[in-house]
């Protein structure tokens, strides 16, 4: 004979159809509350990454110029991303270089790529570091993704943290590096900054870094 309080049991234990609708719904609802929110996130945590990899770079770079007493020339990169859709061509990796006595660069550390989504902006009023092309670097350095087909922007470090810088017409300007996400340089968005941005400012004379990130 079965138990009356198993069974009784057994059947308050259970859900029925509609408790279990409920609990769907309010899953779809605080999902669809919650998606904007995590989606910013995400995309400012990108940001932070980018930003540090780029400081990182800077950092390495005046610091060797310093220390060991030479040349050092930062290269920014910028390219076609086959992997980032509707990407038209922003600047997505940065290495360093040494120069050595008989003019040649060599490399540091390997090319640093930005975090998929995140790029450097290309618009010159935002990036003013990425108009001092190098027309000679393509044909020397293949970097992933891009090979050899890539736009290549630079400027140097010297010893005691002087850049190339200041010796340039343009040395009273502010000189620095735009990081945005990807989707805030899609059509018209493309000229003028998104709310959401970095921008990573270099003092020409010192070689010191500024940081300017007005979101937070």
């Amino acid at each position: 004979m079965k138990s009356p309080w198993k069974a009784g049991f057994r059947s308050r234990a259970a859900f029925s159809m509609m408790e279990l609708l409920i609990v769907m719904a309010i899953i779809v609802i605080m999902a669809s509350l919650m998606g904007p929110s995590l989606s910013t996130a995400l995309r400012g945590t990108q940001l932070t990454q980018a930003t540090d990899k780029l400081i990182g770079v800077l950092s390495v770079a005046r610091q060797s110029a310093v220390t060991k007493s030479q040349t050092v020339e930062v290269r920014f990169y910028a390219y076609v991303d086959s992997q980032s859709p509707g990407d038209t061509g922003h600047g997505h990796a940065i290495q360093a270089f040494s120069i050595n006595d008989s003019g040649d660069a060599v490399p540091i550390m390997k090319a640093q790529i930005l975090p998929q989504g995140i790029v450097m902006t290309t618009n010159a009023t935002y990036s003013t570091l990425l108009t001092q092309t190098n027309s000679t670097a393509p044909s020397q350095v293949s970097i992933p993704r891009a090979g050899t087909t890539y736009t290549c922007s630079s400027f140097r470090y010297y010893r005691g943290g002087v850049t190339s810088l200041a010796a340039s017409p343009s040395s009273s300007q502010v000189w620095g590096v735009t990081l945005v996400n990807q989707t805030d340089t899609l059509g018209s968005k493309a000229s003028s900054l998104p709310v959401n941005y970095t921008t990573v400012v270099i003092d020409p004379f010192n070689g010191s870094l500024r940081t300017y990130r007005p979101s937070l």
